[in-house]
């Protein structure tokens, strides 16, 4: 039987037809980073490379057609990477290899800044540099 989340898969395939995989997981820190307000930060170049953006989709109950929607929408201008407030994170790619590594550093870029936001020095976690941002941008194939 198709789980709950049947449709915002099937409605992010329809707006990504570059999609072949989608993981739709609850990573704790993540969740945590949400329900505090905070913004994930990409700490490290595997982030960059991997997750490039991370955009934040508002509570809408699961199993929704509302849910489904406004995550497909918030994907139609590339993002590969949501947070499902309260809810979870979906994360897409050409293959479930992709998709499991986005995950993978999703949760780990999460941790990584819950860990500056319990140490106080949140404000001096730096951007990753411009320069290699402007690189993965223009389509680098490796970090």
């Amino acid at each position: 039987m198709p789980t709950s989340e049947v449709e915002l898969h099937l409605a992010t395939y329809r707006a990504r037809p570059d999609v072949n995989a989608i993981v739709h997981l609850h990573p704790q820190t993540v969740l945590l980073l949400d329900a505090l307000g905070e913004e994930i930060r990409l700490v490290t170049t595997d982030h960059g490379f991997y997750l490039r953006r991370v955009t934040r989709v508002p509570f809408r109950l699961p199993g929704t057609t509302e849910l489904a929607e406004l995550a497909a929408d918030a994907t139609r201008d590339g993002t590969n990477c949501l947070v499902l407030s309260r809810h979870g994170c979906s994360v897409l790619a050409d293959s479930v290899e992709l998709a499991h590594k986005r995950a993978a550093n999703l949760e780990e870029a999460a941790r990584l800044t819950y860990q500056a936001l319990a140490a106080g020095r949140l404000a001096e976690l730096p951007k990753l540099p411009a320069e290699f941002l402007a690189r993965i941008e223009g389509g680098a194939t490796s970090v």
